[in-house]
């Protein structure tokens, strides 16, 4: 056995396995690649028993580039697992993402059936300071008051001998 002291290894020194999936190349290097060379392939135009609707300008749809992302970002996740991945992926995942896509009626594309029509986004008033400053409801600190500094709470004491952790703050 090689004593590489770049293998990670355990308490009682024997190498840790690498991480599933730690090494293993993405299958898609990108959103367009994942559309065009897995989902198009592998999605039927009828889909669930009628016809779904589908837009090859899909990229020109915020809602739809949103979802095809996070199955793309799953899909990639889940694929490493030879067990139950791409069946989680497609049960978990994928059906019920292109069931929303794809719904001929209130789906991202529901108004491409003939062609691509550019969707309109919602109309958003800004919300009022009163929201927008109250701290459960903003993960920033410009809210009335002096934010809390990491002094101040109470740290658990730490193992004997073990420095205490310090609390890491995030703007």
């Amino acid at each position: 056995m090689s004593n590489d002291e770049s293998t990670r290894r355990d308490l009682d020194g024997r190498p840790e396995p690498e991480p599933e999936g730690a090494a293993r190349p993405p299958l898609f290097t990108s959103l367009d690649s994942f559309v065009r060379e897995y989902l198009a392939g592998v999605l039927p135009e009828h889909h669930g028993g009628r016809r779904g609707t589908w837009c090859r300008q899909w990229w020109r749809h915020a809602d739809a580039v949103a979802r095809l992302a996070t199955l793309w970002r799953s899909f990639e996740y889940l694929s490493a697992d030879p067990a139950l991945g791409l069946s989680t992926w497609w049960t978990q995942h994928a059906d019920p993402h292109l069931a929303v896509l794809r719904d001929p009626d209130t789906g991202a594309f529901a108004g491409c059936a003939g062609g691509h029509v550019d969707p309109a986004p919602l109309p958003v008033d800004p919300a009022p300071d009163t929201l927008t400053n109250h701290p459960a409801l903003t993960l920033h600190t410009n809210h009335p008051g002096p934010p809390p500094t990491p002094s101040a709470a109470p740290r658990p004491p730490g193992p004997a001998g073990s420095p205490t952790p310090t609390p890491t703050r995030h703007p």
